[in-house]
């Protein structure tokens, strides 16, 4: 399952000086000379080392950090990454109010940004929705996001309760439409797939379910990729993972380490895989693990 860094023959000239290129922008260390976007005025400590930094081509400071925002969800769209976060400094508070930022991806600009409704208090995940509008997941209600032509972001458009025993810890969407993942400590969890009518709806019960499928616990993020293969993340303290599940069955058929802490996932068009970690935020600054940062892996360099 897992693809080689580089074949032994480049073919292409053009592909091997592209390749060195990327390595190049990396130090001895593991890490490019300085992430894009602003640096927040908290961090004093040296960012950890990044697992699989061969496949890794960019990173780029989080928004919100310096305000006590803790990054969640992330989705690539057009050019921006977006990332949903809530705001806490202490390990005890794990709610409080949401915030929907928009950044420049390739120079990490901050663009703008979006408060949520008060009964958003985690915003644990991120997805796009229907005609290119933004869907943020929080563990007992679902927000839709209208991005407004010219403007970084837009308004909330709606708001949809999700009730036990579903849970929107994170989410992901297919054509036809969208899931809604539990992060658990504990067998057994599971993410439920719902019909995109299902948004027009007052509440989303498990009896609206047209799917369900099992998932490893510790799971943070979760995304589909070109070919319609689901691909997880699993994260805590000391661990980070993204794994590829299968889609019938739910078991893992690959493991690639990731940094601790790593929450969101996006793929863009081409294949590239967007991600970030909430190890660094300042709520969760004293982990062993230190980079609250977007990162952009090429999933073909993973090992």
């Amino acid at each position: 399952m897992r693809r080689k860094l580089m074949s032994r023959s480049c073919g292409l000239a053009a592909r091997c000086v592209s390749a060195a290129a990327a390595f190049l922008t990396l130090s001895s260390s593991g890490h490019a000379e300085e992430p894009l976007g602003t640096k927040p005025a908290y961090v004093t400590r040296k960012l950890a080392p990044i697992p699989n930094v061969q496949a890794l081509t960019r990173r780029i400071w989080l928004p919100g950090l310096q305000d006590g925002y803790v990054p969640q969800g992330l989705v690539y769209l057009d050019g921006k990454i977006f990332v949903s976060s809530y705001r806490s400094t202490t390990r005890e508070q794990d709610r409080g109010p949401c915030r929907l930022f928009a950044m420049d991806a390739q120079n990490g600009a901050v663009l703008g940004h979006l408060d949520l409704p008060e009964s958003c208090g985690h915003a644990g995940g991120l997805a796009i929705g229907q005609r290119g509008h933004l869907l943020v997941i929080d563990t007992r209600v679902l927000f839709e996001v209208e991005l407004t032509k010219g403007q970084p972001i837009g308004r909330v458009l709606r708001s949809v309760k999700i009730r036990a025993p579903v849970k929107g810890s994170f989410g992901a969407i297919e054509a036809d439409g969208f899931w809604l993942g539990q992060y658990e400590r504990k067998e057994p969890a599971y993410m439920h797939k719902f019909a995109w009518a299902s948004l027009a709806k007052d509440e989303i019960t498990e009896a609206d379910a047209v799917a369900v499928l099992p998932i490893p616990i510790f799971a943070q993020g979760a995304a589909f990729d070109a070919a319609g293969e689901l691909w997880l993340t699993r994260s805590g303290s000391k661990l980070g993972e993204l794994v590829k599940l299968d889609r019938e069955t739910g078991a893992v058929i690959a493991r690639f380490e990731m940094p601790a802490g790593i929450e969101g996932i996006s793929f863009e068009k081409g294949g590239a895989l967007w991600a970030l970690s909430e190890a660094g935020s300042q709520r969760w600054s004293a982990w062993a693990g230190f980079y609250p940062l977007a990162l952009r892996f090429e999933v073909g360099r993973l090992k």
